[in-house]
């Protein structure tokens, strides 16, 4: 059964989880973060955005020991290829009281593979939507109570040619990225004043890493002042500034594992940092079932021969119960939209 919270001790779990991240993290990232199409220093970079879009080049250049122009160069190219698509802003997950779920639908095999895609994703709360098999797709949203969960699987079952669909509550890991990553963390419920709602307008409107200096102008604020309001926002938990990529710009595929496991024997976490040390250069994401011992692994592979090893391995596991294992392909993904679209609504009623 669905629960419309994770449960305390989860979110306690979740927090070892990242100290102990912390502490395993190798000073030199470009050795370790790696994509197979992108360059080990652009990925590295992507990570680090993740954690705050808004990080000057100076810091970023000072952290890998390149040059300001460098870092300069290298996004703008990003952005250029098409693997940076923008950079955003949104509320933290407790500042919207929403939780992840994710899920499998299968079908008959009637439906057009397309548009049933393009109307599973039309509803607000569907984050993103891709094909496993022939009959089977896999579906992330973030949803809002136990009414709108309920409400959300109605639809989907309702709609033609589907025949079932699985719904679990989730936690994500991106132990490539930082704590403060927007699915790393539910980050704090916060009430913004009227100044950051303005602010934050201006970013949500343009660019998260407006200069201060135009952010100055759209609000009618002193630059000092409009300093003052960014580092309160930073600080504060309640609002994130990711950067919105897409690995696949470059024609890499996803690899993507469902493990279920054995309590007695192992942790979803420890499975996963095991993992995310042996596998470094094409490890993403990783998700963890609140309710059931599952795990799913997401890799990131420019040939379909490099993840049949990787499951092999994890099935003889004494810990392993059961792998499913497919390359994901096609997928609509509209991003973290929920969360965007409740910071809209806090700068309407506003009245800004």
């Amino acid at each position: 059964m669905y629960r419309t919270a994770i449960v305390v001790g989860n979110v306690v779990a979740q927090r070892a989880i990242f100290k102990k991240i912390q502490q395993r993290r190798i000073v030199s990232q470009l050795s370790r973060s790696m994509v197979s199409r992108l360059d080990p220093l652009d990925w590295a970079l992507i990570c680090e955005l993740c954690g705050n879009a808004r990080m000057p080049y100076k810091e970023l250049a000072k952290k890998f020991n390149i040059s300001d122009n460098t870092v300069k160069n290298r996004i703008n190219n990003l952005r250029q290829r098409g693997v940076i698509r923008r950079f955003g802003v949104c509320v933290s997950f407790e500042t919207f009281g929403a939780e992840n779920v994710v899920g499998f639908i299968t079908t008959d095999g009637s439906e057009n593979v397309i548009e049933l895609m393009k109307q599973i994703v039309s509803k607000p709360m569907v984050v993103e939507i891709y094909r496993t098999s022939d009959r089977r797709y896999e579906y992330h949203a973030i949803v809002l109570g136990a009414s709108e969960t309920l409400g959300l699987k109605r639809f989907l079952s309702e709609l033609d040619g589907v025949t079932n669909v699985e719904m679990r509550p989730v936690f994500f890991l991106f132990p490539n990225k930082p704590p403060n990553y927007v699915l790393n963390t539910r980050g704090k419920r916060v009430t913004f004043t009227r100044e950051q709602l303005r602010v934050l307008k201006s970013l949500a409107e343009n660019d998260s890493r407006l200069p201060v200096s135009q952010i100055a102008q759209y609000t009618g604020f002193t630059p000092r002042r409009v300093r003052k309001i960014l580092r309160d926002l930073e600080e504060s938990g309640g609002i994130h500034f990711p950067v919105y990529y897409d690995v696949f710009a470059l024609g890499d595929m996803e690899y993507r594992m469902r493990i279920c496991y054995d309590e007695a024997q192992t942790t979803g976490q420890d499975i996963i940092m095991g993992l995310h040390e042996k596998y470094p250069e094409l490890f993403w994401w990783a998700s963890i079932t609140t309710n059931e011992p599952i795990i799913d692994v997401g890799l990131i592979i420019d040939r379909p021969g490099k993840g049949p090893p990787i499951a092999a391995e994890i099935k003889a596991a004494d810990y392993t119960e059961s792998v499913e294992d497919f390359v994901s392909y096609p997928r609509v993904v509209h991003g973290i939209n929920r969360l965007n679209a409740h910071l809209w609504d806090l700068i309407n009623e506003a009245g800004l």
